[in-house]
């Protein structure tokens, strides 16, 4: 494995180990929304076995779970085992018989061929070491005629202008060692058909869906960043710079608000594919 896919690897893992407590946890609840969102749109029948790769909390394996009933069952996988650890008593509390979750590589997943009906992966392809192989693997561990459903940024996506902000801290001289960068961010319709047709998916259709969220704050616009992926970015700045940053980030967020609080945009791609049934 080359020592750049390593490097991803590893910097995913601790980010997400360090988020787990409270990933999607402040504020409005953004991967919820568009879980239940992808999961209704995907249109998933009852009865069907399902695996969630890169389950985090929950965001679409609980929905899911509603979906399917009692006769079907979602598997929930993650890389990180703190995200999987904090699930994994949630199910426990909520008590849905027909969900799991586990720890598991999804470049390696240790499934036979052709054991599930669909495959959900929620933000997080373009986090995978070899985002080519992953999905390989979501092709195998489908049934003939089985589905995969998932969702990525979009480029134009508001809230991501917000990582561009920031940026300027990470690129300081003074920071501290600079994360590893990502190559594709899977986030134009374009790039997202192109890797699920190499992977052998048909039928490909695309979606863009937007939604306004509210923070009630700064503190938790502020503390929403470091309960999800951006927070690699934050964690790499030293403290001036972080203090920096933050008084950048308040200063911007004034033009959002409203009454009611802080309102800011996220526009997401779904993608829906299917395994050919020859």
């Amino acid at each position: 494995m080359a020592d750049k896919t390593i490097t991803k690897r590893e910097e995913s893992l601790r980010v997400f180990n360090q988020a787990a407590s409270m990933y999607d946890r402040i504020g409005p609840g953004k991967f919820s929304y568009f879980g239940q969102l992808l999961v209704d749109a995907a249109e998933i029948p009852n009865g069907a076995n399902v695996l969630d790769v890169a389950a985090g909390r929950g965001a679409l394996l609980f929905p899911a779970a509603a979906r399917v009933g009692p006769t079907g069952h979602v598997t929930g996988i993650d890389f990180a085992p703190k995200m999987v650890r904090e699930t994994a008593k949630e199910i426990e509390n909520r008590n849905p018989r027909n969900a799991e979750i586990g720890q598991m590589d999804a470049e390696q997943m240790n499934f036979v061929g052709s054991s599930f009906d669909y495959v959900l992966c929620g933000f997080a392809l373009w986090m995978f070491g070899d985002s080519e192989r992953v999905l390989k693997e979501f092709y195998r561990v489908l049934r003939a005629g089985g589905h995969v459903a998932l969702s990525t940024w979009a480029a134009d996506n508001p809230y991501q202008t917000w990582c561009h902000d920031v940026q300027p801290f990470v690129d300081s001289p003074s920071a501290k060692d600079l994360p590893a960068k990502i190559d594709v961010r899977f986030d134009t319709p374009l790039d997202i058909k192109t890797a699920l047709q190499r992977a052998g998916f048909e039928n490909i259709r695309i979606t863009v869906e937007e939604k306004d969220f509210v923070y009630a704050d700064e503190d938790q616009y502020w503390s929403s960043l470091w309960s999800a992926g951006i927070r690699r970015r934050l964690e790499k700045m030293t403290p001036e710079l972080l203090q920096q940053a933050k008084k950048e980030v308040f200063r911007k967020l004034q033009s959002l608000k409203q009454p009611d609080g802080f309102h800011s945009a996220s526009r997401a791609l779904f993608a829906f594919g299917k395994k050919p049934v020859w």
